[in-house]
């Protein structure tokens, strides 16, 4: 299919959103370079470029015996640091990221903070995939340093059906860590509604720097004394009549808060800083606090 007739298939509604989304990021990539994007995340490694001549308070440790052996001189190996990344952000598709108490729903706020990755690390010259997921693999989208690829990436968040509706993260970091063959940075963006195998992550993190992107809605940890409500289940599509008074429903909403208190003090323990987005709040200062956090936190 050509992109004219892809983009024929697409409501105008979405395509306006699309273009908003990316406006609003590019203004946002130059606050996020300047807190401490290319400080926080530089490239991993050290790329070789050449031997040369030894120098007084050159490091000994850099010294290539063959070559000195050879011109029966010091020679030391001279690297160069590898500043592309490749980052890789994983994005939960599953139906809970369709629910939003404010204007905008969960899955709007992802698009809004992909696309903000997304263009902070083209600038910086990374390449960016992506990894849609639900209970299964939905979509892989592989690194590039396209424009266009980001442009596709916010329009795969919008606009991409998913074949299922349940969450599951660890077979999401399953994919990405067989998949990604250098070092790189892991964004897992996801409301977490999901069980977390931490053992995973500890081990995904040995290798890659992972950044938990956790989307809230305040309106879910909050109990309603309404009476009988009609409420729908995102993740199986069930109509459910529910209680608000019952002790069933204020159960559950205690749950979702241990859940979420469980969730970040495991990830405190592993020494990884989530973001979190609430969906009624802009994105713009949790991304750059976050980002300065970091720089200070490396300092």
């Amino acid at each position: 299919m050509t992109k004219e007739k892809q983009i024929e298939k697409i409501p105008k509604e979405l395509l306006k959103k699309i273009k908003k989304i990316e406006i609003r990021s590019r203004l946002l990539v130059t606050e996020a370079m300047s807190g401490g994007y290319t400080s926080v995340f530089r490239g991993y490694g050290m790329e070789f470029e050449e031997v040369r001549e030894y120098f007084p308070g050159d490091d000994f440790r850099r010294i290539d015996w063959n070559v000195t052996a050879r011109h029966n001189s010091p020679y030391i190996k001279r690297f160069k640091e590898e500043r592309q990344m490749n980052v890789m952000l994983l994005i939960d598709s599953s139906g809970s990221l369709e629910y939003g108490s404010a204007e905008a729903t969960k899955g709007e706020k992802l698009a809004e903070t992909a696309a903000v990755i997304a263009f902070t690390a083209l600038s910086n010259q990374d390449k960016i995939g992506s990894i849609f997921f639900t209970n299964e693999i939905e979509k892989h989208i592989l690194p590039s340093k396209n424009k266009h690829s980001i442009l596709r990436l916010i329009r795969e968040i919008l606009f991409l059906k998913s074949k299922n509706k349940g969450t599951d993260i660890n077979k999401a970091l399953d994919y990405a860590i067989e998949t990604m063959k250098r070092r790189g940075i892991i964004f897992i963006m996801s409301d977490f509604y999901s069980k977390i195998d931490f053992k995973k992550i500890f081990i995904a993190k040995k290798k890659h720097d992972i950044i938990p992107v956790v989307f809230t809605d305040n309106f879910e940890e909050m109990p309603i004394n309404v009476g009988l409500v009609d409420m729908i289940d995102n993740e199986t599509g069930a109509l459910m009549l529910v209680d608000t008074n019952s002790e069933a429903y204020i159960k559950s909403i205690e749950r979702r808060k241990r859940e979420k208190t469980e969730l970040l003090a495991q990830l405190k323990k592993l020494d990884i800083e989530p973001l979190t987005i609430d969906t009624t709040q802009d994105i713009e200062k949790p991304i750059i606090h976050y980002f300065e956090k970091r720089k200070r936190k490396i300092r």
